[in-house]
């Protein structure tokens, strides 16, 4: 664990993927939104919040291969009273189909978080999150960063779903007043 930061991106993927510390935390959705509208609404990072309710705030206005994401989640659950900021370094960013994190600003913890956009063609896009960590950081707390994972995914294909249904009652996702009827 120790130098992960310094080591190629291929290879922290490679002891990621061969670390048995968690499995993968992922999913999909079908939405009913053509690919290149979802991402372009997708790749503004500051509106996430808008439409994902695991994010209280996204710094980031657009998405740049690179730099620095920095945001702040919402509680896994309302009774919780914390907001949790996060930052990590936006590793890959592939217009219209993904875009790749890193976090390493947990002590111990490498973890990786990619959202994906499929376009399956007819006006639909598969939208996907997934997400995996490993280091003693995490196993020290991995209940808690499991259930963190489970909920930034639920939330996000909710939102996604959410998105579909602002675009078939407007036709657009281009009104931040319509997220509050979805």
């Amino acid at each position: 664990m120790i130098g992960i930061n310094h080591r190629s991106q291929s290879e922290r993927i490679r002891i990621l993927d061969e670390s048995s510390d968690s499995a993968p935390v992922a999913g999909t959705v079908d939405i009913s939104v053509p690919c290149d509208i979802f991402w372009e609404h997708f790749r503004q990072a500051h509106r996430w919040s808008k439409w994902n309710a695991c994010f209280f705030w996204v710094a980031n206005r657009e998405l740049v291969q690179g730099r620095q994401l920095i945001w702040a989640f919402q509680p896994i659950k309302r009774c919780y009273l914390y907001r949790m900021p996060a930052w990590a370094r936006i590793v890959e960013l592939v217009p219209g189909q993904r875009v790749t994190w890193e976090v390493t600003a947990v002590p111990g913890m490498y973890a990786r978080h990619t959202y994906s956009a499929e376009d399956l063609g007819f006006g639909r896009t598969r939208f996907g999150s997934w997400e995996k960590a490993m280091g003693p950081g995490f196993r020290l707390m991995e209940r808690f960063w499991t259930a963190h994972f489970m909920f930034v995914n639920h939330e996000s294909l909710t939102g996604a779903q959410r998105l579909e249904t602002i675009y078939k009652n407007h036709g657009s996702l281009g009104d931040p007043a319509w997220y509050r009827e979805a």
